[in-house]
């Protein structure tokens, strides 16, 4: 069959016209069988058709003929590259371009062509068939486009909702930070002020005395007790802990120093009872910059951190605590970063966005980028289920009673469950984690 172009492709990957084009003999559909020779002579072709008749013929340029076909004149002309192209003939001029079903003529329609499964159409049907084609593929195009067009909205209007959502969302937050912005920026403009009640300056306190002051402001004025009863409660929990050997901070200050700032800071509390600038928030602030002048900012750090650990050893942290505590990490020019959790042999410092407990917080110096290091990491990893009360001992925040709580909670199927043990927190728990446990 292939004397007849079935089954071969022509350049667009179209099935050929179905005839047959030999050297002398010409089959086709709509001409029928023709015999036919043809030589050249004098830069003439001659070519003698059975059907056609004789046509003599001439290039004058690149797609560019001249003829006569019995007798008949003939121009024709093709230029251009591409699908469209421009045509000349003796008639006049037009333009034509090409698609995958045939060739359609724009200023001559029923010159078209249109070719179906190696069949071949011109004239009016040929047009007919080229003009549904394109509108067909105008409808495809313009569903298509209406497609994107849908998919670009809904993309962006999901886009657009998403973030009016976050932004809704995160309203309060938003809220809260300006109110604590305008309270810091407030607390600021009177510190001159509660810089001079302070005798001796406090410029002149020694290290150890703005620890003790630190101490008995956060844990006892943040929860309406007066200086004095914070130091007998500090000294009390201090002395249990040596008897007991429970899980309570270390205090790092000599009794005598806890009286002595007490009675200085009661002092100062009831001279100026009422007044703005004596307050716990402006006497916080106060210290918080002292602090930072006095300390490094891994020690100004670690003092927030013990007395965040005392805070939360003497009872719940209340929220005038948390306020103090968010004046003085302001105020020391503090404040705690989120790490992704480091593997046990890590030495990288390990910090947790925990607003809520900070005693396990890495805290640093926006300005000095320096971080906090809490706690060392463990060698090996400790079976929560299986290890002894001196193992789980070993682990950072975890003391004999609180050893003791969790062999309570045996077996332990998640380590969320040790959040149930008072003064847990969320970042404690990611403390315990860093030192390497198993279940």
């Amino acid at each position: 069959m292939a004397f007849f172009n079935f089954g071969k492709k022509d350049q667009y990957g179209k099935q050929r016209r179905i005839e047959h084009r030999g050297k002398n003999l010409r089959i086709s559909r709509t001409g029928g069988v023709a015999l036919r020779t043809q030589a050249k002579a004098a830069g003439l072709t001659v070519t003698a058709n059975s059907k056609h008749g004789l046509r003599v013929s001439k290039g004058l340029s690149k797609g560019t003929q001249v003829a006569l076909q019995n007798g008949r004149f003939v121009l024709r002309g093709r230029y251009g590259r591409g699908p469209t192209r421009l045509n000349l003939s003796k008639t006049g001029m037009s333009v034509s371009t090409r698609n995958p079903i045939g060739t359609f003529n724009w200023i001559k329609p029923n010159r078209s062509s249109v070719k179906i499964a190696g069949l071949q159409l011109r004239g009016k049907k040929a047009a007919n068939i080229q003009l549904l084609y394109m509108l067909f593929m105008l409808i495809a195009q313009g569903l298509q486009l209406c497609g994107r067009m849908l998919s670009f909205i809904f993309r962006g209007t999901g886009s657009l909702l998403v973030g009016l959502f976050s932004w809704i969302a995160s309203l309060p937050q938003r809220f809260n930070d300006a109110l604590e912005r305008r309270r810091n920026s407030k607390i600021a403009s009177y510190l001159g002020r509660t810089e001079h009640l302070f005798e001796p300056p406090i410029n002149q306190w020694t290290a150890s005395e703005l620890q003790a002051a630190l101490l008995l402001v956060l844990c006892g004025w943040g929860r309406g007790l007066t200086a004095q009863e914070t130091a007998v409660r500090l000294e009390q929990r201090a002395q249990q802990q040596v008897k007991t050997s429970d899980s309570a901070p270390i205090l790092n200050v000599t009794v005598s120093e806890l009286n002595k700032v007490a009675q200085r800071l009661e002092y100062l509390r009831t001279k100026n009872e009422g007044q703005v600038f004596a307050e716990p928030q402006a006497v916080t602030a106060l210290l918080a910059q002292q602090f930072a002048l006095t300390f490094s900012p891994e020690d100004c750090a670690e003092a927030l951190l013990n007395a965040d650990d005392w805070i939360v050893a003497l009872d719940e942290r209340t929220a005038l605590q948390e306020q103090l505590v968010k004046i003085f990490m302001h105020f020391a020019q503090l404040r705690f970063e989120i790490a992704e959790p480091q593997m046990p042999e890590s030495n990288e410092h390990s910090r947790f966005d925990d607003a809520d407990s900070l005693s396990t917080a890495a805290l640093r110096r926006t300005s000095q980028h320096a971080f906090a290091n809490n706690s060392a990491a463990q060698n090996d990893l400790i079976n929560l289920n299986t290890a002894s009360v001196e193992q789980l001992q070993t682990l950072p925040h975890i003391g004999f009673e609180r050893a003791l709580e969790i062999l309570a909670l045996r077996p332990i199927t998640q380590i969320s469950q040790l959040t149930a043990i008072k003064g847990i927190g969320p970042a404690r728990l990611a403390d315990i984690k860093q030192a390497g446990i198993v279940l």
